[in-house]
């Protein structure tokens, strides 16, 4: 159950002291400081400082707020945020005014919404566009005199109304129409998001029934923010007390899409509010199962399968019961965890026999085949994973990995597209295929796959990496440097960008200190990375400082005992160094 916290006026401030650690909602008034950690939400109208001690993750709402520690989630400040030197934050803000130090790590996107509630729309004409028109008018009549007085053909005066025509299409005319965007589909989006800024707004004022109004006017329009949307009015209705209208949208949301796991623990809550724990129970473990590496979600289904079991009669008792299925998963987990497969395998069999349908115990029994080398047993597991669970795209992952590492290419690929079909936005998915269509020697269709996903995430680093890479494979050797350099302006603290750049110097004595440099900062940020170390100890030993080059090789082929590449490397570096 998750417990909420009131931080009422009676002090000038209130604070979460450092060493303190809380978990659950909490609502504030007035100025309140976070100098430990929180896991939750956390709501207020005041002032929100995190200090460099703090740590908060879940969502914000407040009025103002000033981060000098780590945060997490979703933020929506009603004025002002500031983000401070040495802060870290993950996640969305929303706000109308927004300060970042350039100490300040930031990653996630930045919304400013208008802060007027209703946006106000533009008028027609601008001071500055009646000042162009009036300049027109005179234009018009000096031509018309001139034209008068010099007794021109009459050609004269048509050909001033052509070009006037032509200019005020040109320059004018797009000058005087507000700007709306022309498509229909994106000024349906354009203002579905404008409702949903302006709902945040509200509900950080605490104007909850003007948040709900807004969002419902966001659901009537066919944007892509729909399960957005949803999703808030139900966490709107919930908290006014409203638990059967909240249960309806969520119900609707996760129709829509079936793996909406904050949508799927909110009806969880709202269940266990109302008294429905079975169905409580059957919506943490579906949710559980999708995923298990979440505390806070673990913790609710052990708290209500608590109350189940304590309001059964033991006359109710069969003879045989079920095992329980979250203590499977547990042991099983650890199991494969401490390099023990095989008794993993026999507790997750012995479950599927009473439990067949339960997709996790087949996930984890597939886990812990692979780790017996038994990759046959492995491949059925994960068959039985997406047929059981279609949408679930990590079971997808596993098993197209197996197909792949058993030569079946084909069927990898026509897994991974059906894959797509669940999820048109996912980019991993596409590149697999893209990879695997490689392999085949199929560059044409790989290019175009990248392309087009490219096109569709012009700002994605993975994917900028990506068709690097296989520009480079395929002997494009510029185009792939121009976008590593893309993906250094998106992120400059990409280590596949700054490895690769940095073996594009290898061969330039000039560009080799350069280079050195590049290829340590990529370990600095992915240390113990076997092909980084490889680059960094071959530029050393085009550097001629072949010693330095030898630890690194020696740290790669313990990190890749496998690999015959970097022992030959190694035995190189040898030859060179005793010269």
């Amino acid at each position: 159950m998750q417990h909420r916290l009131h931080s009422g006026p009676r002090s000038n401030l209130s604070f979460i002291g450092t060493g303190v650690r809380l978990e659950g909602s909490l609502l504030f008034s007035g100025k309140f400081l976070v100098a430990g950690e929180l896991r939750g939400e956390l709501h207020g109208d005041g002032e929100l400082e995190i200090a460099q001690t703090g740590m908060a993750e879940g969502e914000i709402h407040t009025n103002e707020l000033v981060n000098s520690g780590r945060t997490k989630g979703s933020i929506l400040v009603a004025n002002r945020v500031e983000f401070k030197a040495g802060c870290h934050h993950q996640g969305r803000v929303a706000a109308p005014k927004i300060l970042i130090d350039p100490e300040a790590k930031f990653e996630g996107k930045l919304i400013m919404p208008d802060a007027a509630p209703t946006p106000v729309p533009s008028p027609w004409i601008s001071k500055k566009r009646l000042q162009i028109a009036a300049g027109l008018v005179l234009f018009l009549a000096a031509g018309i005199a001139t034209t008068a007085i010099s007794r021109e053909s009459p050609d004269y005066l048509h050909n001033i109304w052509k070009r006037l025509d032509v200019i005020w299409e040109a320059r004018v005319a797009e000058w005087l129409k507000p700007g709306e965007p022309k498509n229909m589909k994106l000024r349906v989006e354009e203002l579905q998001r404008r409702y949903i800024s302006e709902a945040a707004l509200l509900e950080s004022k605490g104007e909850f029934e003007n948040a709900a109004v807004s969002l419902r006017k966001a659901l009537t329009l066919k944007g892509s923010r729909q399960n957005v949307a949803r999703y808030r009015l139900a966490k709107i209705l919930a908290q006014q007390n409203h638990a059967s209208k909240a249960i309806r949208e969520v119900q609707s949301l996760l129709q829509r899409t079936p793996g909406h796991i904050e949508g799927m623990i909110l009806l969880g809550d709202l269940y266990v509010r109302s008294g429905q724990l079975s169905k409580a129970l059957e919506i943490y473990r579906e949710a559980y199962l999708r995923e298990p590496e979440d505390i806070v979600l673990k913790r609710r289904l052990q708290l209500v399968e608590a109350r189940v079991r304590s309001v059964r009669p033991e006359s109710a008792k069969p003879a045989e019961e079920a095992p329980d299925p979250t203590q499977v998963l547990i042991n099983a987990e650890r199991f494969i965890s401490s390099k023990d497969p095989a008794r993993a395998v026999n507790l997750l069999r012995g479950a599927i026999e009473k439990a067949p349908d339960n997709a996790r115990f087949h996930f984890l029994l597939g886990a812990a085949l692979v780790q017996m080398n038994r990759r046959s047993e492995a491949i059925r597991a994960y068959e039985k994973v997406v047929s059981l669970s279609p949408d679930w795209l990590d079971g997808y992952i596993r098993l197209g990995a197996l197909l792949e590492s058993n030569g079946r290419d084909k069927d990898a690929i026509a897994l991974y597209q059906r894959a797509t079909g669940f999820d048109s936005n996912d980019i991993e998915m596409k590149i697999r295929i893209a990879k695997l269509h490689r392999s085949r020697e199929r560059n044409k269709t790989a290019q175009k796959i990248l392309l087009d996903l490219l096109k569709e995430n012009p700002r994605s680093s993975r994917v900028l990496v990506e068709l690097g890479v296989f520009l480079w494979e395929t002997g494009q050797t510029e185009e792939s440097k121009k976008m590593f350099f893309q993906v250094l302006e998106i992120d400059k603290d990409s280590a596949p960008a700054l490895n690769r750049l940095a073996w594009f110097h290898r061969r330039d004595k000039e560009s080799l200190d350069h280079a050195i440099k590049l290829s340590k900062r990529s370990l600095e940020i992915q240390p113990d990375t076997p092909a980084y170390l490889d680059t960094l100890a071959e530029l050393y030993y085009r550097n001629g400082e072949s010693v330095k080059a030898l630890p690194l090789i020696q740290r790669a082929i313990e990190l890749d005992p496998g690999s015959r590449y970097f022992r030959l490397q190694l035995e190189k570096f040898k030859r060179a160094s005793r010269k």
